[in-house]
């Protein structure tokens, strides 16, 4: 099984470099940290480092081309950022580029591995998004928002493409620990150690969840708050904005 792992570097993309070792013959580790990737390569001889920038996009197609004749089994996109939270109004430059890296990297890096696995028809692609998809926080308005357009492309290729047998799982995080919620200032309702995050991710791959929320707790009471009146939802959200 040939595999690639974007944000393969660090956190919840070296895990599962990690768990994936004993099953893969070769692994794709993703990532723009070039130092952190040698140390992700010295795990095993399967780990062949990329050192790629998702920003750009240009770079990433072009990646994207040279995988389109290594019969990849699965892709596991996993590369995101994340602003500081703020209620501010966001600045273009720094909108786009979250844009960049959590959504539009995704399409770019499966425009040619796509129509690879058709003409096999076979393959898995696992997008990772997140809870916070679920509830838009004006706080975090491009990450969000990112990640909410991740579940509606995942929803539309997960039906445009199982006729080739190709499987789409979408999975949605909450917070985990690792790189990006060390930064956080706020208290994170059930927070997670990243192995455990990682076995819950790893589950939903193999047994090829569509879609996969948790932890269920915290899901649910998301989904409990979306269902309220939305002139009473806004009430408490733009308390977060002031």
């Amino acid at each position: 099984m040939n595999v690639i792992i974007t944000g393969g570097s660090r956190g919840i993309g070296k895990e599962l470099i990690k768990r994936y070792l004993n099953k893969a013959t070769k692994i794709y580790a993703v990532a723009r940290d070039g130092k952190k990737l040698k140390e992700v390569a010295n795990l095993s001889s399967k780990v062949i480092p990329v050192e790629l920038d998702l920003s750009n996009l240009d770079e990433v197609l072009i990646f994207s081309k040279k995988m389109s004749n290594k019969n990849i089994d699965m892709v596991i996109a996993n590369a995101g950022i994340s602003l500081p939270h703020s209620p501010n109004f966001t600045p273009f430059e720094e909108f786009k580029k979250t844009i960049d890296i959590n959504f539009l990297s995704v399409h770019a890096l499966l425009s040619e591995i796509v129509p690879s696995m058709i003409k096999r028809r076979k393959g898995k692609i696992v997008l990772i998004s997140s809870l916070a998809s679920i509830v838009a926080s004006p706080t975090s308005l491009p990450y969000s928002s990112s990640k909410r357009a991740l579940n509606s492309y995942a929803e539309s290729l997960r039906n445009q493409l199982a006729k080739y047998n190709i499987k789409v799982i979408n999975i949605l995080p909450g917070f985990i620990k690792t790189d990006m919620t060390a930064k956080n200032d706020f208290y994170m309702p059930f927070l997670m150690e990243l192995e455990e995050g990682v076995d819950r991710i790893v589950y939903a791959i193999e047994k090829e969840k569509k879609e996969y929320a948790f932890p269920k707790r915290f899901y649910y009471l998301l989904k409990l708050f979306n269902a309220l009146p939305i002139d009473f939802r806004d009430k408490i959200l733009q308390k977060f904005a002031n």
